[in-house]
């Protein structure tokens, strides 16, 4: 083989660590950002509630709610799942590639 080929192979295991820690910063970034975009919702569901509650009672505020603690949990624990199921299926593309950098 030549020299250059085993520099080659070296350097496409780099260049695909570099592409999965990229992408994978990236997906990170956007699921913190939705992660903050639910917490929002969240509080802004709890200050709603709290303006029901005034005008009514909490028994009835607790059975409209809608958006409770179990589905604000819910909802981050999907967005986490796919984060991840996404950052793994990239990682089982890139090891089926050869990059290599003109």
């Amino acid at each position: 083989m030549v020299k250059g080929y085993y520099w080659l192979m070296d350097n496409s295991h780099k260049i695909k660590k570099l592409v999965i820690f990229q992408v994978t910063r990236a997906i990170i970034n956007f699921y913190k950002n939705h992660l903050t975009m639910i917490e929002d919702l969240k509080t802004e569901n709890e200050l709603i509630m709290k303006k029901v509650e005034r005008k009514t009672s909490k028994e009835f505020c607790d059975s409209i709610n809608t958006f409770d603690k179990n589905k604000y949990n819910y909802i981050r624990k999907k967005t986490l799942d796919n984060g991840n199921d996404i950052v793994r299926e990239l990682e089982s593309v890139l090891e089926k590639l050869e990059l290599r950098i003109k």
